[in-house]
């Protein structure tokens, strides 16, 4: 039922036209400069990277995938399905601090892991004074500077996508065919693998896709680890080579793979429609015996240990043994830039949000759907990929700018556009519209269309409905798209490294300085920093929500 007179739905839907097209330039920007640029039909760079190491970087980024899938899922299912399936004590605590990985960023954890169990850190030191071995020859080690190292880390980072939705998708099961499965001489196990597993796909795939996409898009781990993969190409091609040319072109191709997994995840949930996957009561529970709750809480407790509990008593040694180094006026400056640019495009998502949802909402029809997917893109794509696309466009406005000031005898103003934290402010609100989309959207499905019509009959204009009773509705989700989208930006790394102006840093960015200069010691305070944000959603969360 549309509620706008067709002025208002011609000025609105303009405008929520307008600003969709904008979010999408420069994903259209990057497609031209790739194909059509003068740059690009003369490219040689591009040319000798597909000659000699392109497709290495290739293997080596589907590798890294590939690996961090298995670890993820090894790290996720079974502590998932426990969570779902037992009721002990402690389980509600549990379940959450399975969750507080997400908050560590990766490169964070490698170096500290690195640093442990490199060939000089204390743990194969301390086996070389035990065994008297003399050197690498005389054993065995392994090797955390590797593409199984690096996929670890990973997996540790992103498992929580695959737990969430795994456990969310076990809760939701009934019991009826696991009751067919006993009756039919089915144990345990085989239920779980033949009836459990398969009903949860549609979770599976779900979290997999996710896990998928941020590491086919990590920069700083496999940076760290000096593994060689699309988005370190995307970066050496600009920041080393100086070619724009080529970093769209592998930028094209790493979005490509992204599209690709989007894709194949759409379409295994079509394929799983036809599973009834709720059941009256849903999963009952069960209570486990001595040595299951023994191996849950192991099982665990070693995935958190390692996830999170070793890397944050790691950055608060370092606090401690560096706390003049850690705390000072820089760590302060920092934190502001990134807490103030991160609170704008929080602010800029939402409102985002609020406007192409309540257009769909008043005039629901196919082009403002679509308006509405378009904002949502931007988190599809990879930090370094929608960099290189906001660097064209900004590029060409800066140039045109000063050309048409030196045409007319002026001083020329540089790059303000895409030298300035203008540009990063523009990457954070496209690539994390869709979070603020997301969350406003199923705040939106939950208000009864009685309302409107109701509001309608009285003859309610538009905008005092939108302000009197849709807002005070969305509020909570409004709260929750703010403090996800601010986060989200905090932790951003990629997008920050490739369009932060000079002498401006972020906290990720400052704090990944000194991991690749080997000295995360005294960025330990700003590493910390991150994670107490991170954890905000989580807390939020937990007092919010309760998990069956």
């Amino acid at each position: 039922m549309r509620l706008f007179k067709p002025a208002s739905i011609n000025f609105l839907s303009l405008t929520s036209g307008l600003l969709a097209l904008l979010i999408f330039a420069p994903v259209l920007a990057l497609m031209y400069e790739s194909l059509f640029s003068s740059e690009a039909l003369n490219d040689d760079t591009f040319s000798n990277l597909a000659q000699t190491v392109l497709w290495d970087y290739l293997a080596n980024s589907l590798q890294i995938v590939g690996c961090t899938l298995v670890f993820a899922c090894l790290f996720a299912i079974a502590p998932a399905w426990w969570c779902a399936r037992y009721e002990f004590k402690g389980r509600s605590i549990l379940q959450w601090a399975m969750v507080f990985p997400l908050a560590i960023p990766a490169y964070i954890s490698g170096y500290i892991y690195t640093e442990a169990l490199d060939y000089a850190g204390p743990i194969q030191t301390f086996l070389r004074d035990v065994f008297n071995w003399q050197s690498p020859a005389d054993y065995w080690f392994f090797d955390i500077r590797s593409i199984t190292g690096a996929s670890l880390m990973l997996a540790l980072a992103l498992y929580p996508y695959i737990y969430l939705l795994m456990r969310n998708g076990f809760a939701n099961q009934s019991d009826h065919l696991e009751h067919a499965g006993r009756l039919l001489g089915a144990d345990e196990r085989r239920i779980f693998f033949s009836i459990r597993l398969p009903l949860a796909r549609p979770a599976l795939a779900i979290g997999c896709t996710l896990v998928a996409m941020e590491s086919l898009a990590d920069f700083g781990t496999v940076h760290l680890f000096a593994i060689s993969t699309l988005t370190t190409a995307i970066y050496d091609s600009w920041l080393v080579y100086g070619s724009l040319s080529t970093a769209a072109k592998i930028s094209c191709l790493l979005l490509l793979f992204v599209v690709s997994l989007v894709w194949l995840e759409s379409r295994q949930r079509k394929a799983q429609k036809h599973y009834d996957l709720k059941g009256s009561h849903g999963l009952s529970k069960k209570i486990p015996s001595r040595g299951k709750l023994l191996l849950i809480w192991g099982v665990c407790l070693g995935i958190i240990t390692l996830g999170f509990i070793i890397p944050v008593l790691t950055l608060v040694g370092y606090n401690l043994d560096y706390f003049t180094e850690n705390w000072n006026s820089t760590l302060w400056q920092h934190s502001q830039h990134t807490f103030t640019l991160a609170f704008g495009a929080a602010l800029i998502c939402t409102a985002l949000a609020l406007l192409f949802n309540s257009n769909h909402r008043f005039v629901p029809n196919k082009l403002n759907l679509a308006q509405q997917n378009v904002a949502s893109i931007g988190y599809a794509i990879p930090g370094t990929v929608l960099a290189i696309a906001i660097l064209i466009p900004l590029g060409t406005m800066d140039l045109t700018l000063n050309a048409w000031l030196e045409n007319w005898q002026m001083d020329s103003v540089g790059l303000i556009f895409s030298g300035t934290s203008f540009a990063l402010l523009i990457a954070f609100v496209i690539r994390f519209a869709a979070i603020a989309n997301g969350s406003v959207h199923a705040a939106y499905q939950q208000i009864p269309p009685n309302l409107d019509l109701a509001a309608r009959s009285l003859n309610t204009k538009s905008w005092r409905l939108f302000k009197d009773i849709h807002l005070p509705l969305l509020t909570p989700a409004t709260i929750s798209a703010l403090l996800l989208v601010f986060i989200e930006c905090v932790k951003e790394l990629p997008a920050a490294i490739l369009l932060r102006p000079f002498d401006f840093e972020t906290l990720s960015t400052y704090v990944y300085q000194f991991a690749s200069d080997e000295q995360l010691e005294h960025g330990a305070a700003a590493a910390l920093l991150i994670i107490v944000v991170s954890l905000l959603p989580i807390f939020v969360l937990s007092r919010t929500q309760r998990m069956s």
